[in-house]
């Protein structure tokens, strides 16, 4: 009998968390689906491409949670061949223009959004096959996409590279998603570290990774290159968590606990580039640092602010407390970190 029962609690726990799965990531994915009347919670894991009124569209489902909704413009080759989240947009942007929310036309979603049709108009769309050729570029301020068929250009558009158009998400709802983004992330090794030593801003940032005897740097005595490996690499020694005051939009907090490596291995798989920055180191070896994830793809950074203690470097391993602003437009920390110091103490340990 209390075997049975246990059963029936377990069958209940698992009922509930599946009706607690979040359905779509985004509240515009939730009325894109309802708009075309997309029964997704039948479609599989990762893309698909079901066919609705007259479209067929691009789907994709991850942890039974909707992340994309948009038109089939391109197929997995392409995607693989150059990954980016500019497919994404595109697809996803291309659909909302036929069916743009009640609360705005679609003129006035491509003035708001300063959109533009270089070549073509918005009824090219619909002539776009998967096998026309498709290239894109980006500056700091603008993407130009562009679909060519034999050789002749056939639908050309630009946009700004701002996060919350190219994402779909405001930044509350990019803000919110970030803890389980975080947990979803898988570790990965990774081999192509030791020759890098670029800088952001200024030299007080950068991305070199500290060796000696042909090993990452984890000791106290060099107390900034250890905290510079440990925020930088997911090849580090040790076991690190990292205890997160999150500072979100309105001033909101959140606190969580996250292994270091997998915070890492997140901003490396949504293409942001790492760097390092000493603040301080006190006179018992204490260090306090910044850390910035640069995503230039989509015009972002997530500052991290972190301090370590010696005790904690000498264990190689415990919990490290850091405060992270996500998703800060890129320019908003330009000015930020424009005078950010230029000489920081530091203990330089050959390679």
């Amino acid at each position: 009998m209390k075997q049975r029962i246990l059963y029936m609690i377990i069958g209940l726990s698992a009922v509930l968390m599946a009706m607690a799965q979040k359905q779509f990531r985004t509240s515009e994915y939730g009325r894109l689906a309802n708009a075309l009347q997309i029964d997704t919670r039948s479609l599989p894991e990762g893309y698909s491409h079901p066919i609705t009124q007259g479209l067929t569209l691009s789907v994709h489902k991850d942890k039974q949670t909707v992340d994309h909704i948009g038109l089939y413009l391109f197929s997995n080759q392409v995607r693989i061949s150059a990954q980016s989240p500019v497919f994404d947009f595109l697809e996803r942007y291309f659909l909302q223009l036929k069916y743009p929310p009640t609360v705005k036309s679609t003129a006035n979603m491509i003035r708001d959004d300063k959109f533009r049709f270089i070549k073509g108009t918005i009824a090219t769309i619909d002539d776009i096959r998967l096998t026309d050729s498709f290239s894109f570029s980006h500056n700091n301020r603008y993407y130009t996409a562009t679909w060519q068929r034999d050789g002749q250009d056939l639908l050309s558009v630009s946009f700004p590279v701002e996060y919350e158009l190219i994402s779909g998400e405001n930044k509350i709802e990019a803000e919110e998603n970030l803890l389980v983004d975080i947990q979803n992330t898988t570790v990965k090794q990774r081999r192509d570290e030791t020759r890098r030593n670029d800088s952001y801003i200024n030299d007080s940032f950068s991305n070199r990774l500290y060796y000696q005897h042909g090993q990452l740097i984890s000791d106290s005595k060099h107390p900034a290159e250890t905290l510079a490996n440990l925020m930088l690499s997911t090849n580090t020694m040790g076991n690190y968590n990292i205890h997160v005051s999150q500072i979100s939009y309105g001033f909101q907090k959140k606190v969580f606990e996250v292994p270091l490596r997998q915070w890492i291995a997140f901003c490396q798989n949504n293409g942001c580039k790492l760097y390092f920055g000493v603040e301080n180191i006190s006179e018992k070896g204490e260090i306090s640092a910044v850390v910035l994830a640069v995503n230039e793809a989509e015009n972002y950074n997530h500052v991290l602010t972190v301090s370590i203690p010696t005790k904690t470097i000498d264990a190689h391993q415990g919990v490290i407390d850091v405060q992270l602003f996500p998703y800060v437009p890129t320019h908003n920390v330009l000015n930020m970190f424009a005078n950010y110091r230029k000489s920081n103490p530091k203990i330089i340990v050959k390679r």
